[in-house]
Formats: structure tokens, C-alpha cells, sequence
């Protein structure tokens, strides 16, 4: 994403030392034992670290852990809101609002793990599975598309 410019000071250093060291999102969110697509919405200020996430991240990007956390304390709490019309359908607004939230993240997993191109809509499967656990009834919401790759020419 082009968008550094826009994010918290926090994140504008992590997403340019992330870049400077050639690092994947996966290779950041094995070092701090989390999710890849939280690791990148984090990156674009969509989530909220512990101080021991700002320690390791400050550690494998040779940064103050000190100064990064005071840069994500004065950021503030996670931008979360969206400029989507959501609809009022208790089912389908937390999709919306859950791609609109990740959206920064899930475009740049895609692109660093499949380099520059687009998804294509007309080609999508949809996949729904019901998980039941003790704890209660979880669905599984899976999108599965094609991938184009941007030409040169």
C-alpha cells in the first residue's frame, strides 16, 4: 500500500523497516506468535499490540523498544472505522465490516505472497462451514478466486 504517509507514527516506522529489511508479514507474525493478517493490520494501524508484541518487534527491526511504544501510545487506539455503507442484516455487516477493517492487511498479504495484481469477483467460490465446539457455534466464511497478475507490456 502507497497510504504511509496517512498512518501513525508507529506504523510508518515498523511498515519501513519491515521494507528496508525485505521481511514478509509471515516471517514478522512467526517472530511475535501471531496471525500473519493480524500482523499486517497492525502494520496499518488496525490492531493493538502488547508491550511484549512493541519488544519483539522492536527487536527484530532494530528499533527502541521504548520509542516505539511511546509512538503507539501516542497513536492512540486502532483506527477501526469504515466509510462502507453497511447494511443492517445481523448476518452479513460483520463481513462488511470485517473486510473493510482488514482490508489494508489482506491487500498486502496477497500481494506480497502473489506479487501485483487482482482478484477476480466472477471467478469467486463461496464456502460456508459450521464449527460446533464447547464453547459454542462458530462458522467458517471461505472465499476462494482466481489471482491475475498486472502485465507488463
Amino acid at each position: 500500500m502507497n497510504d504511509a504517509e496517512s498512518l501513525p507514527l508507529a506504523c510508518s516506522k515498523i511498515l519501513h523497516e519491515k521494507t528496508r529489511q525485505k521481511l514478509t508479514f509471515a516471517q514478522i507474525a512467526r517472530h511475535i506468535s501471531h496471525d500473519e493478517v493480524w500482523t499486517a493490520a497492525l502494520f496499518y494501524g488496525r490492531a493493538s499490540p502488547s508491550v511484549k508484541d512493541i519488544q519483539l518487534l522492536a527487536g527484530l527491526l532494530n528499533l527502541s523498544a521504548e520509542t516505539l511504544e511511546e509512538d503507539f501510545r501516542i497513536s492512540g487506539p486502532p483506527l477501526r472505522e469504515t466509510a462502507v455503507p453497511h447494511t443492517t442484516d445481523p448476518v452479513v455487516h460483520p463481513f462488511q465490516e470485517a473486510l473493510e477493517l482488514y482490508k489494508p492487511a489482506i491487500r498486502s498479504v496477497i500481494t506480497e505472497r502473489l506479487g501485483d495484481g487482482a482478484v477476480s469477483a466472477p471467478n469467486m467460490k463461496v464456502h460456508i462451514e459450521k464449527n460446533t465446539t464447547a464453547k459454542g457455534t462458530d462458522i467458517k466464511l471461505v472465499l476462494e478466486s482466481k489471482y491475475i497478475p498486472y502485465q507488463s507490456w
